[in-house]
């Protein structure tokens, strides 16, 4: 089974979602745009699949995170958003004074 991946370009990153329990890739992708903010990158790109969905539920990473989106969870950082079939691209405020390196996927658990 896949586990979720994160690349760093030092712009955008990238987080691919897959193999995530709903939870997790929400807890992920908010803990990413927070972090995306810190180190001054401009975009970060959920890759989420079109739909994957818990067993037995009807809930999925997709609306999970569209939601979240409408609800306004993101509104400190994130500044537009694309809703694609298969991936949210957001825009993303980043700090005055961001942090040097790269993201990891450690430093979002």
């Amino acid at each position: 089974m896949p586990h979720p991946r994160l690349d760093d370009d030092g712009q955008t990153v990238i987080l691919d979602l897959h193999g995530a329990r709903i939870d997790e890739a929400l807890r992920l992708a908010q803990s990413l745009v927070v972090q995306a903010a810190r180190y001054g990158r401009s975009t970060v790109r959920l890759v989420h699949g079109s739909s994957t969905a818990d067993r037995g539920a009807d809930r999925t990473i997709k609306g999970t995170l569209h939601a979240a989106l409408d609800r306004g969870d993101f509104d400190q950082h994130v500044t537009s958003d694309f809703r694609q079939d298969s991936v949210l691209i957001l825009g993303i405020a980043p700090a005055p004074s961001p942090r040097p390196g790269r993201l990891r996927l450690a430093d979002l658990r």
